[in-house]
Formats: C-alpha cells, sequence, structure tokens
C-alpha cells in the first residue's frame, strides 16, 4: 500500500552526491505532489500534473484540452535563512539565537507541509521560485510565503501594485485556472494564512505596505517568522493528508 506521511523528511529521499536538492532529488516529494494536486477545479477542468509526461528535465507536466503543455516545479514555501549572507541585519538576528533556538530553527526537516509547486516556462525566466527570494522582488518578499500569498490575493483584486506583479501576470494562466483568490487557497491546503473570509493575509510581521524588508531585521523578528512558519506547516500538513484519507482510501495516511 502506498504511503502518505507528513514527517517524511524529502531531505533523506536518496539525495543527489554533490549540490543536494529536495525539490530536484527526492523522488517521493514529486509523487506526493502529483498525488496532492491531482483534482478537478470549479471550471470542470481536471487538473492533473503529471510524472508520466514529464520529459528528462522537466518535473510535472499538465497538458490542457487544447494540447498545450504546462511544466511546473518544487519549492519550499518555508526559509529558515540559514545560509543566507545578507542583508545583514537577518545575519545578525540569527547569530544572537540560543542554541536551543538554532537547533529549532536551523535545519529542520523537509517535509509536505512546506512543498508547493510553481509553473515554469522557458520564456519566462523569472520564475515564482527566485523571485521570492532573489533581486530586487526577493528583498521584498524574503522569501515569505504569507508576503507571497498577499501579491497573489492582490492579482486577484486587480491591484493594488505589488513586488510580484510582474512576475504573477507572466503566468496569468496559471492564476487563471482557479476561480479567484479563494479558490487557489483552498486547492493549495493554504487556509491557514488567510481570515475566514478569504479577504485578507495573517501575515507573520507587520506589512508595512511591502516598505521594509521581507527578512526579519531582529533575533524577536526571526523567531516571530520560524514559529508562524513551523505553525503554518504542522497545520497544512494535517490539511494534506485529511484531504488525502478522503479522496484516497487506497494511500496510507501517517
Amino acid at each position: 500500500m502506498r504511503v502518505f506521511d507528513t514527517s517524511f523528511d524529502y531531505k533523506t529521499d536518496t539525495p543527489a552526491k554533490t549540490r543536494p536538492d529536495a525539490d530536484r532529488d527526492s523522488q517521493r516529494l514529486r509523487a506526493d505532489h502529483e498525488l496532492l494536486w491531482t483534482k478537478e477545479l470549479s471550471s470542470g477542468v481536471l487538473f492533473i500534473p503529471s510524472i508520466a509526461s514529464a520529459g528528462k528535465n522537466e518535473y510535472l507536466i499538465f497538458t490542457d484540452a487544447s494540447g498545450a503543455r504546462y511544466c511546473y516545479g518544487s519549492d519550499a514555501i518555508t526559509n529558515s535563512y540559514t545560509t543566507w549572507l545578507k542583508p545583514p541585519a537577518l545575519v545578525a538576528a540569527r547569530e544572537e539565537l540560543s542554541d536551543d533556538q538554532k537547533s529549532r530553527y536551523l535545519n529542520p526537516p523537509y517535509t509536505i507541509g512546506s512543498a508547493m509547486i510553481w509553473p515554469l516556462r522557458k520564456k519566462d525566466r523569472r520564475t515564482m521560485n527566485t523571485a521570492r527570494g532573489f533581486g530586487p522582488e526577493g528583498d521584498q518578499i524574503g522569501d515569505r510565503m504569507d508576503l507571497t500569498l498577499e501579491c497573489i490575493r492582490r492579482h486577484y483584486a486587480g491591484g493594488p501594485w505589488s513586488p510580484l506583479a510582474s512576475v504573477i501576470s507572466a503566468y496569468a494562466d496559471f492564476f487563471a485556472l482557479f476561480d479567484g483568490f479563494a479558490e487557489f487557497v483552498r486547492f493549495f491546503h493554504l487556509q491557514d494564512l488567510v481570515t475566514r473570509a478569504y479577504d485578507e493575509v495573517l501575515f507573520y510581521l507587520p506589512l508595512e505596505n511591502f516598505e521594509r524588508p521581507g527578512t526579519p531585521t531582529t533575533t524577536e523578528e526571526y523567531v516571530e517568522c520560524q514559529e508562524r512558519s513551523l505553525e503554518l506547516i504542522a497545520k497544512r500538513a494535517k490539511r494534506m493528508a485529511d484531504w488525502v484519507a478522503e479522496h484516497h482510501p487506497e494511500v496510507e495516511v501517517r
């Protein structure tokens, strides 16, 4: 029987000998993505991101009714900033952690509650994966999912501007699969990051309209971000497990 284990650490799943990357190397993670995101959308479209149709340098492929192929890659929606060398305030905040805090935050397992897929396309090199953590957009987002989700909410609302606006617009066909922000949130089990009405994002730190750095600037902020992140992983994993148990009785859920 196939097992869906919310505690499994994908970093341990046959990693590459050099520069291991669970998003690239773990076949178990890729299979779990295929399991979780194969669903019927409210439009009636059956979204099937498939391993079987993926080529050598592809991860998951969805082929729509017209025969057009869309590629998706895996990415973690959480970040402990363990290896980040800038900005200086983040590095200083991390260095001031206690030994117990370092043990809790700096090398967490990579479990399914932290995993997401984003669209990839050769002509759109600035992907959601990279824009969330690098370049000018990354400075404002800091690889944080709460801020990323606010950018997506603004896209569906038709504004105002957000740091990821141009990247999201480049992949507008992906976001158009979902009938608005609420369906996107429900589809990817992100309900614990928004209000019950799906009209506001619950931020780890004050938003300040993206005028402050996305990364924590003090040790207190770093701890707050990490605690909120760990809470999200746990709650999201529970939602995923419940969904798999309901829709895939042939799968053992742990």
